[in-house]
């Protein structure tokens, strides 16, 4: 069940940003197109779907307003770029900007929340670290009429109590779009490892679940799966444990939940002194610069964008919360696949 060499497929999501009615209802979503429609979509536009979006024109909307960020941790190239992205947009927006760093502790950030509201931000942004642990602190930012922003993850609790809105990918889709590449690689079937990033995050586990159900379990059986906990480090040793556990030979392919943990895991494999890329596929998550440069390699079969630049969107739905108009609960982000086909490695962050 080894590798055919070549894979063909881009997919691109289109989500509408609509208002609706009421703050417990979910942003309209575009109608589902043909995937050669998306495709050619994609083609025929520019392509940065992994690049920042404009700033609506707001002008100094924000002066002598503050916004503050809850960010989970800065051990990543992609939570550094969101924080530099949403940091420049408010800031020219007039605004000032205050971020918190709970170092990919709860507890941290659940502080960090209260510490922004005693503060008395205009505005909080929260990337949460986990679905639990913050909605105490969440609820008091909006008892406090601070308006919330979620970005990049959900939480369990409801809009109009915990947050005004969430603005994120739709992390399923995501990992249906690895399976699908998957698929057009190991046509005939695979033996396939999982590397998440924790089941206490719905990021993680959404994108799992994309990932397995899309997939055949009699064609792909899951042979070994562990928690990478998000670093390349940690992914690198539990699939150097896998390795050792099923024997190189008989892993086809291994996904991982982000780019950053495909790396790791990709050096495992060249420690087991197998070639990523044709002796085990691997796919990610993410787009960063690194996998796009695994991937036109051949080292990295493909990679799904999730953007980072939230600046633009959250600068323009906190424009719409001043000017009063209505904020749908729940935003999704346009998001790309990635393969040796269509990758430009420019489009990395």
């Amino acid at each position: 069940m080894k590798k055919t060499a070549a894979i063909m497929m881009v997919a691109v999501m289109a989500m509408s940003l609509a208002a609706c009615g009421g703050s417990g209802q979910t942003a309209t979503t575009a109608a589902a197109a043909p995937a050669e429609t998306k495709a050619e979509a994609s083609a025929d536009g520019d392509g940065k779907d992994a690049e920042p979006a404009a700033a609506p024109a707001s002008g100094n909307i924000l002066e002598g307003k503050t916004v503050g960020f809850a960010q989970t941790d800065s051990m990543s190239s992609w939570r550094t770029t969101e924080t530099d992205d949403i940091k420049k947009f408010v800031e020219e927006a007039g605004g000032e900007f205050i971020v918190k760093d709970a170092g990919g502790d709860i507890a941290t950030q659940e502080s960090d929340i209260r510490d922004l509201v005693a503060a008395g931000v205009d505005f909080l942004v929260v990337a949460p670290l986990e679905d639990n642990g913050l909605q105490g602190a969440l609820q008091e930012a909006m008892d406090n009429e601070i308006p919330v922003i979620l970005v990049d993850r959900a939480i369990a609790g409801e809009a109009g109590t915990h947050y005004t809105t969430a603005i994120m990918s739709d992390f399923v889709w995501e990992g249906e779009q690895c399976a699908k590449a998957l698929m057009e690689a190991l046509p005939d079937g695979g033996n396939i490892v999982i590397i998440n990033g924790g089941y206490d995050s719905s990021t993680s586990t959404d994108r799992q679940d994309g990932f397995v159900n899309a997939l055949d379990p009699a064609k792909y059986p899951i042979v070994g799966e562990q928690d990478g906990e998000w670093l390349m480090d940690k992914a690198q040793s539990v699939m150097e444990n896998i390795i050792q556990a099923q024997g190189g030979e008989n892993i086809d392919a291994v996904f991982c939940v982000t780019d950053d943990m495909v790396q790791g895991a990709m050096n495992a494999i060249d420690a087991a002194g197998l070639k990523p890329g044709e002796d085990i596929l691997t796919l990610g998550i993410d787009g960063t610069r690194a996998a796009f440069e695994a991937i036109e390699s051949g080292r990295q079969l493909a990679s799904c964008t999730c953007t980072p630049y939230f600046g633009g969107i959250v600068v323009e739905t906190i424009t719409k919360i001043i000017n009063g108009e209505e904020i749908p609960a729940h935003i999704t982000n346009e998001d790309t696949l990635y393969t040796k086909d269509n990758v430009e490695v420019e489009r990395g962050f």
